[in-house]
């Protein structure tokens, strides 16, 4: 299996690349605008490979050995790829949507049909505002893991250790015994 730091590379360029998927988006505001269909659809394909992707990624991690960092990594490319697929999902509602409005703007000046249209952009406006949540959520799934598995810093680490009470039974000394530990709060503060 990869370093802790190579997979928290990964992580992070994995929610980075969610993250421009879902900047591709339209932003819903007023007044909204009906995406393109032909975007839409390229959109969907990418979803679909980012899925694939992430699919593999989460069964390498389950067909390896379960050490406990592996089992951060799987679930956190399963709720990626969980979320992903309702983002595609959220999409594939907007591309039918959108083809029900070009299906039917031939009759838009008919009795009702003003009124499916209106709520045909309405669902296709909730609909990707849904695939933005999804994405954004799933990029967090992926960013939060990243932090469980990285190492913590240098300072960080010994600062912990020096506040750890196995770090006071090795020193049998009763001053030391009896020192506050707020020195090490310092370097936490700074390392942040």
């Amino acid at each position: 299996m990869s370093s802790p730091q190579s997979e928290t590379k990964l992580l992070h360029a994995t929610a980075s690349a969610l993250d421009a998927q879902r900047d591709k988006l339209p932003r819903v505001h007023a007044p909204f605008r009906l995406p393109e269909p032909i975007a839409v659809g390229r959109q969907i394909t990418e979803l679909g490979r980012s899925i694939t992707e992430l699919g593999n990624e989460y069964l390498i991690r389950a067909a390896a050995p379960a050490p406990q960092e592996h089992t951060v990594l799987t679930a956190a490319f399963g709720n990626a790829v969980g979320g992903v697929a309702q983002a595609a999902s959220a999409l594939g509602t907007v591309a039918q949507q959108l083809a029900f409005i070009a299906h039917s703007a031939d009759r838009r000046g008919e009795p009702g049909c003003e009124g499916e249209h209106t709520r045909a952009g309405q669902l296709v406006e909730c609909a990707v505002e849904t695939a933005r949540d999804d994405l954004a959520e799933a990029s967090q799934a992926l960013r939060d893991a990243a932090t469980t598995v990285s190492p913590a810093p240098a300072p960080l680490r010994q600062a912990a250790l020096a506040r750890s009470p196995s770090a006071a039974t090795r020193n049998s000394s009763p001053s030391a015994m009896t020192a506050p530990t707020s020195p090490a709060r310092p370097a936490l503060a700074r390392a942040r």
